[in-house]
């Protein structure tokens, strides 16, 4: 069979528990529009992007940690510049002295004759010092600088090289050293020019780094200290103005106001959890204060009713015994008119006795006696009563229930009544016929299920919370006492189950029901017992 109305629950799944099956199902307690206010809350509040009051602090550190991190590395840097410009620094004053002592022995060559082979070995320790730094050289100089050193002091060297081929004791004839003299002068003077000019250069820009690097610390703890106030700002800001929300909530609270919070940040974070989970609260809470309203109404008119029974019981005697008097009477002198007439009015005070007798059965919380029942069978031995009820209104009976479905723990007539007043209300909800659907399920190890649905005028919504209020009946005058669903709510209670009351005006109404199975009977099938004749 498909789905007998629009808005179908599936039955709970065969691992569920009843705190699950009847949490579910609070909305009955107050009604479709608060549960769907409910849902709406809850979604406006899942849909958003998540944005975590512990992200933001992990990511407030991390930026800290960065600015920390490039700091070290900025420093890092300088440290290294500075140490490139000391070794630099170094060379330079190392090979502007090689230089000078290679000069210096140069004149004494061009006026003696003497020291050329000193002046050449100074030369050749200032080769051998750029050669040695040359990284470092270009690092700092620059690849032209270092080429004209190079190109120089090559050019130097060779020439102390070609003077040591002539050969004139005493010194160098005029012609031949004029020439050599004046290139080595040349060549001597920009290499001491050029070394002094990179060593001035570098000791500067060192000196504007060390500078700098004074100076930078203070810089990166400014920014390290706006960086932690604004995470800190940013954090404060939005856990205080989160709590101010939250205590106007509860002061809505207090003052009566129970509609679900709404999401106030185009975020989700861990105020959003607390939010879903105080309109879950205020759901439950409302729903218990329902049920409480409704016990305190089930309790006061309890208390009438057993007032009114009792006051009722004693003129209900005195009729049953002047009416079993007439009938004696008339039956001993034949007349059988008045014979009928108090026959009638028996039956009519034995109905007002049974009324009685059912009010006193549903203020009086009595233990009724237990013993395992099949479904099915209690089922078959309810729908035979309506049956005749069904074929007038054409309602159509449905029924196929599990092969393994257990008993359960019960007393076979105030179950049956149970089921006689749900099947009488759907079938007078059908009056150009339809379809009465009954299905059956174990949800777990302690209670099997049932929904009783129809596919006729259901209930209204604004109904639906007073269904299970005694003298509430939404039929004409004369045609219901509105006691069937109270009487049945309390029934069930008493057995341990529960009740619940699904329905759509014009689509119709399911009745949820679970009750607890027979402890230590299960697979064994209850028989009948003689009340069901």
């Amino acid at each position: 069979m498909g789905q007998p109305f629009p808005g179908w629950i599936e039955p709970p799944s065969k691992g569920s528990t009843m705190a699950g099956f009847v949490e579910d199902r609070t909305e009955y307690h107050l009604g479709r529009r608060e549960a769907e206010e409910l849902r709406n809350a809850e979604g406006a509040f899942l849909n958003r992007p998540r944005v975590s009051i512990r992200m933001r602090i992990v990511v407030g550190f991390l930026l800290c940690f960065f600015l920390m991190g490039a700091t070290a590395l900025i420093v890092l840097a300088f440290l290294y510049h500075a140490r490139s410009s000391i070794r630099f620094l170094a060379v330079t004053e190392n090979l502007t002295f090689e230089i000078q002592q290679a000069r210096r022995y140069e004149k004494d060559f061009f006026l003696y004759g003497t020291n050329l082979k000193a002046a050449t070995a100074h030369a050749d320790q200032a080769v051998e010092l750029l050669r040695d730094d040359t990284v470092n050289i270009l690092d700092v100089a620059g690849e032209k600088n270092l080429s004209e050193l190079n190109y120089h002091l090559g050019a130097y060297r060779a020439l102390l090289q070609e003077c040591r081929t002539l050969d004139r004791p005493g010194g160098m004839a005029p012609s031949g050293s004029t020439q050599i003299e004046k290139a080595l002068r040349e060549h001597g003077a920009r290499l001491i020019s050029l070394a002094r000019t990179l060593n001035n250069r570098e000791a500067e820009a060192a000196n504007r780094v060390l500078k700098f690097s004074q100076i930078v610390p203070f810089i990166f703890l400014a920014l390290l200290l706006l960086l932690i106030f604004w995470v800190a700002h940013l954090l404060s800001r939005t856990i205080t103005r989160s709590l101010t929300r939250f205590q106007g909530y509860t002061r809505r609270i207090a003052e009566g106001d129970f509609s679900p919070i709404r999401p106030a940040k185009p975020y989700h974070d861990e105020f959003s959890e607390l939010a879903l989970a105080t309109n879950r609260m205020l759901f439950e809470l409302r729903a218990q204060s329902a049920q409480r309203l409704r016990a305190g109404k089930l309790a006061a008119v309890g208390t009438l009713t057993t007032g009114i029974a009792h006051e009722l019981n004693n003129p209900l005697n005195n009729i049953f015994i002047t009416a079993e008097t007439l009938m004696e009477e008339c039956k001993a002198l034949k007349d059988d008119r008045k014979y009928r007439l108090v026959e009638d009015i028996l039956s009519e005070a034995q109905r007002a006795n049974a009324i009685v007798e059912g009010l006193l059965d549903f203020v009086h919380d009595r233990k009724p006696e237990m013993a395992p029942i099949a479904l099915p069978d209690l089922v078959e031995a309810t729908r035979s009563l309506v049956q005749n009820e069904m074929d007038l209104r054409k309602v159509t009976f449905s029924f196929e229930p599990p092969g393994d479905l257990p008993p359960v723990l019960g007393a076979f007539s105030d179950l049956r009544q149970v089921f006689l007043n749900i099947f009488l209300n759907a079938v007078e909800a059908m009056p150009d016929g339809g379809i009465l659907a009954v299905r059956a399920h174990l949800m777990d190890e302690d209670m099997v299920c049932l929904e009783v649905s129809d596919d006729g005028t259901g209930i209204p919504p604004e109904n639906l919370p007073r269904i299970f209020d005694p003298y509430f009946t939404t039929k004409g005058r004369g045609k219901g006492r509105g006691l069937g669903l109270s009487i049945s709510y309390g029934i069930v209670k008493r057995h341990g189950g529960e009740m619940q009351v699904e329905s759509l005006s014009g689509k119709g109404t399911m009745v949820h029901m679970c009750l607890p199975l027979s402890t230590g009977a299960s697979g064994v099938k209850a028989g009948i017992p003689d009340t069901a004749t």
